[in-house]
């Protein structure tokens, strides 16, 4: 019996625009994040999708309502699934973030899994919190194709978990907004099967 998940990350914001660090704070989607999730949404309207999970954040969440409208689906909130919290450092650019003495952001930046951060810390303790709440989602829907829409942090970790990846493979991929990867959870392994499609935005640059 295999358990499919479709792991998406939210639309565009401002912030993602002017390259400002989001974390735990509660950004919108902009209207050109709005239009990203229509696509996706598009995409995803004959996927045999059987329930659908957000974040708790309204960018995540919003998507993940287009996500689920086609499904007419509600959708459900796993504030788990929350971006990493990353305190002192969020709605500032990695410029101003340099700037401040309390963290060697230039070290974390080089090898995030090995140095602190304000917010939670570290990415182990981020690891455990969202593991947490995948573990409770796939223990109630074994068998099923589950659509989650998170955040690029929290669904690398989710990832590189799945995989039995070290930590150290974070710095090795990227996440666009809306994009789409998948994993199925079978009885014997993990397969990644997609990771980072953004096929759908082609004819508009993100």
């Amino acid at each position: 019996m295999t358990t499919t998940l479709y792991l998406i990350r939210h639309g565009l914001t401002e912030w993602n625009m002017t390259n400002r660090f989001q974390g735990s704070s509660d950004i919108p989607l902009c209207d050109k994040g709005r239009e990203q999730a229509k696509r996706l949404s598009k995409r995803m309207e004959n996927y045999p999708i059987h329930k659908v999970y957000a974040s708790d954040l309204s960018r995540a969440y919003e998507t993940a309502q287009y996500i689920a409208q086609p499904h007419n689906i509600a959708v459900k909130k796993v504030p788990e699934l929350r971006e990493i919290h990353f305190g002192i450092w969020e709605g500032l650019t990695q410029e101003e973030i340099v700037q401040l003495k309390e963290y060697n952001f230039t070290a974390w930046k080089q090898s995030p899994h090995d140095h602190p951060f304000p917010g939670e810390e570290s990415f182990k303790n981020v690891q455990k919190r969202v593991m947490a709440g995948l573990e409770k989602i796939t223990k109630n829907n074994q068998g099923e194709n589950i659509a989650i829409v998170s955040h690029g942090g929290s669904l690398k970790l989710i990832i590189i978990s799945l995989l039995n990846l070290p930590l150290s493979f974070y710095r090795s991929f990227w996440l666009g907004n809306t994009s789409l990867s998948i994993i199925e959870l079978r009885k014997d392994r993990n397969v990644l099967s997609l990771l980072n499609d953004t096929s759908h935005l082609e004819d508009i640059m993100q």
